[in-house]
């Protein structure tokens, strides 16, 4: 398996979380920022800071989660060792990662995965599940199944759009990310499963961290055939997300499979459109649902181009009065650089600085 490097700003080493390492990373970066390595790691996928300055992070296929101490050394076992299903390196694995706004007291970590199903079939199954340890003395303890309340996925869409991200909001409540189990096709006889909040596929959900039951004040809590766990609907590959530190706002990006990737503001309740139409897109605006407030697109294309998607891998707010030299800004990892990859080398990807003002993103590429 390759090994990926935690790359870390050092001007950013307590404010910003993003694995570098899916969009480059070297020395040097825009706006005055060098980076370096702080770390080793297998496909490190998420990343946390707890209040005593270490940083827990996950590693997607080995689904080790690690600990890099506050002294810089990695702690020399994983955190956990869990076993998670993988097909062909894509999206399944160790996804998500968490620690309880009260970890300095309960010491809870949460780990959302793809767990390995019954075999026997041409490719593997799996289903998403969602875990809570007790972190003592740097070792996991007391696993909790906090839920596994989500469809197996079929062989015939192996390896995709499961499972995402997980963060702590604002009001305590934990949200997850779900992918569409890439069954958007028009003939598939799943596709039905994405058009409402019956089920969890391609949704953003919102539950009590104690139990994983819908948070109390979700949209469809009260609908007796929905899934009351559903904030947010209408994603295909929804897995980055935040909150904005002042606002409280989710911003949240859907990546397409070959246009019109999307930030979005998630909104209570909202519909965010996929599948629409037919791919691939020719306008990132149709269809009946909330727009986009902005569209990537790798350099040189337009968002509704073929292939243009960027596979937005990571986003974080930083902060204008800690950080005065980048200013309020969302920082974006995208693992994609340009349509077609100069030979014989891959992308790096690009590290992006987006500028939000009034509503309206604007872009100011580093």
């Amino acid at each position: 398996m390759d090994r990926w490097r935690v790359v870390v700003p050092t001007a950013l080493i307590l404010g910003l979380c993003i694995t570098l390492q899916s969009c480059g990373g070297g020395d040097s970066l825009p706006f005055g920022l060098t980076s370096e390595v702080a770390a080793k790691a297998d496909r490190a996928r998420a990343m946390e800071f707890a209040p005593d300055g270490r940083l827990f992070f996950a590693e997607q296929f080995t689904g080790a989660i690690r600990i890099l101490q506050s002294d810089g050394t990695v702690q020399a076992e994983p955190f956990a060792q869990i076993q998670v299903a993988n097909y062909i390196d894509q999206d399944w694995g160790l996804t998500g990662l968490a620690l309880d706004p009260d970890f300095a007291d309960n010491h809870f970590v949460y780990a959302f995965f793809t767990e390995p199903m019954a075999e026997g079939g041409a490719n593997p199954t799996g289903k998403p599940k969602l875990v809570r340890f007790t972190e003592e003395n740097g070792k996991a303890a007391n696993e909790t199944v906090i839920s596994d309340n989500f469809p197996s996925t079929a062989e015939a869409h192996a390896g995709f759009n499961a499972n995402g991200r997980i963060h702590f909001g604002p009001d305590g409540m934990l949200y997850a990310s779900v992918g569409d189990y890439d069954v958007a096709g028009k003939d598939d006889p799943d596709r039905g499963r994405l058009a409402d909040a019956l089920q969890p596929l391609g949704k953003l959900l919102r539950m009590d961290p104690g139990d994983g039951a819908p948070a109390r004040g979700n949209p469809f809590a009260d609908s007796p055939d929905a899934d009351g766990r559903v904030f947010a609907r209408g994603f295909r590959d929804p897995f980055p997300f935040t909150f904005h530190p002042e606002t409280e706002a989710i911003y949240g990006t859907d990546n397409t499979p070959y246009t019109c990737e999307e930030l979005n503001i998630i909104e209570e309740g909202g519909d965010y459109g996929w599948p629409v139409g037919e791919f691939p897109f020719s306008d990132c605006s149709a269809g009946d649902q909330v727009d986009a407030i902005h569209l990537f697109s790798r350099e040189n294309t337009a968002p509704e181009a073929y292939l243009s998607f960027v596979e937005v891998s990571g986003l974080a707010f930083v902060p204008g009065a800690r950080y005065p030299t980048l200013g309020d800004s969302l920082f974006v990892c995208e693992s994609q650089k340009s349509k077609i990859d100069p030979a014989p080398s891959p992308t790096k990807g690009v590290l992006r600085r987006l500028v939000l003002s009034g509503g309206v993103t604007g872009c100011v590429t580093g």
